[in-house]
């Protein structure tokens, strides 16, 4: 009897307990992001949105570059890649990519430099090196300090591509990894030039008026200003799960809103 009345107010502790502890604690999901460092503070404001809605996941963003969402999907290293450019040919596009932004990329200057207007010709001249000196293009005479990115990154694709017609960027430009590292450089560096997603323009940097449009999220919204990308998540196959759910949210027209807020809707 005794065995009997001890089993029972185990029993009923365990009930207790199961009862006290949040059904968070109990079935805690975290999905693992990596990748393009444009789309990187996006992913980071929809997952402190997403855990308030669903406190049981959270959702850890790491930058690194396209290159390296890509790679870190295909490893098993991430459940989601991010990526500013589209998968080359191979490996890269077995990968399943959902768009879930669009951003603009512009050239930055430090905000002392008076310059504020370059053409797309003079851009490309700048990048590869032809043109070296400011008032080559009607500012003081100052060498241009070149600040770019490094070989992983989405951004420097789509700026080889569409920027430079392919070519590639000066053996002088100084090589960042990540947007937030070239907005620095220049920011600390008078007579320097980068090019970042236009949501990375901030008081530190002035995005430079190309070919008599301004950079700005608004203009290109409009399609005033052209240079507009897609920005995608990547899954190694069709999202399932917790991914699954976590991106179909960020399409839908709650994280649709945070995304307009600094780039432009998918």
């Amino acid at each position: 009897m005794k065995t009997n009345r001890f089993s029972s107010l185990l029993m009923a502790c365990f009930l207790v307990v199961a009862l006290l502890v949040p059904q968070a604690a109990m079935a805690a999901t975290t999905i693992k992001i990596s990748g393009s460092t444009t789309v990187q503070p996006l992913a980071q404001q929809w997952a402190a949105a997403y855990h308030k809605l669903h406190s049981d996941v959270t959702v850890i963003v790491a930058g690194g570059g396209s290159g390296v969402g890509f790679t870190d999907v295909r490893d098993g290293k991430v459940d989601i890649g991010m990526s500013s450019r589209e998968p080359n040919a191979g490996w890269e596009s077995s990968l399943t990519k959902t768009r879930v932004a669009r951003d603009a990329v512009c050239v930055a200057v430090n905000p002392k430099n008076p310059v504020k207007n370059l053409t797309k010709a003079q851009i490309k001249s700048i990048f590869t090196g032809q043109i070296t000196n400011w008032k080559q293009v009607g500012g003081p005479n100052a060498g241009i300090v070149l600040c770019g990115r490094t070989g992983a990154s989405g951004t420097y694709a789509y700026f080889k591509e569409t920027f430079l017609g392919g070519s590639r960027q000066s053996a002088r430009t100084k090589q960042y990894a990540s947007n937030g590292m070239v907005r620095s450089a220049v920011a600390r560096t008078k007579y320097a030039i980068g090019y970042v997603s236009v949501a990375y323009v901030n008081s530190t940097v002035r995005g430079v008026v190309t070919d008599g449009v301004a950079p700005t999220e608004a203009n290109a919204a409009a399609g005033r200003y052209p240079y507009v990308r897609p920005l995608y998540f990547l899954t190694n196959g069709p999202a399932t799960g917790a991914s699954k759910a976590f991106i179909a949210w960020c399409i839908s027209k709650a994280g649709q809103n945070i995304a307009a807020k600094e780039y432009l809707r998918r």
